[in-house]
């Protein structure tokens, strides 16, 4: 930290223990001593923009956006009268859309309840850019913008990096989780699959790499 001019601020340090609620009844009391301050962990942690709960179900940050889009949303339904269809586009995708995007590719296999607040935000964007009334489907809309929906746009995102760690284009720590398969029997139809997934053992790797590679592997199938 001093060799890189760094200083860490007591006031402002977390962290918080990511376990299972069955797990973590059976921890005992965990903190820190750092500076002198004891730290006690919290139920969530923001780590560049993303929160983490202390069970990785991202529900908290599911929240915040869908919390914190209401007022813009709001704003831009008000004002959409006096604008044209492309500049309200541009406003949408500048404003809502790269905050629903942002760190999407950790929701992979977020909960029905928590998908489903991100995309009335997505179907509130689409009915405030076409002018059409609240209880229209959005569907159509979303097509209209070619738009895809928000457990898509999840989906696109994971699959976008299992693209890159192919392409040997990603960071080193995706890269080294995924690999192309080497089939021993070339007789068989799976191996004439150029993009086909290698099968790790899951017994000696970490499970967020386990959750990483099983994921993509469903994707592709």
């Amino acid at each position: 930290m001093t060799k890189n001019m760094l200083k860490l601020n007591d006031d402002k340090t977390e962290f918080a223990v990511l376990t299972s609620p069955h797990h973590s009844r059976l921890l005992p009391p965990i903190c820190l001593s750092l500076g002198g301050k004891v730290i006690y962990p919290s139920d969530y942690v923001w780590n560049l923009g993303v929160i983490f709960d202390s069970q990785l179900s991202m529900s908290q940050h599911v929240k915040s956006p869908c919390t914190g889009l209401n007022l813009p949303l709001r704003n831009i339904s008000q004002l959409r009268r006096f604008l044209d269809f492309d500049s309200a586009h541009h406003i949408v995708r500048a404003l809502i859309l790269s905050k629903l995007d942002y760190g999407n590719g950790l929701l992979l296999g977020l909960t029905c309840s928590d998908c489903q607040r991100l995309q009335r935000i997505q179907n509130w964007a689409a009915r405030s850019i076409c002018q059409a009334p609240k209880h229209d489907h959005a569907t159509p809309l979303l097509h209209r913008l070619h738009w895809l929906s928000v457990d898509k746009r999840i989906t696109f995102k994971v699959l976008c990096f299992v693209y890159s760690c192919v392409h040997h284009t990603a960071p080193e720590y995706l890269s080294t989780c995924i690999s192309l398969s080497n089939p021993t029997r070339p007789g068989l139809r799976s191996a004439m699959d150029p993009t086909r997934l290698t099968e790790h053992d899951t017994t000696r790797i970490p499970k967020s790499v386990i959750q990483f590679q099983l994921k993509s592997e469903r994707l592709q199938l």
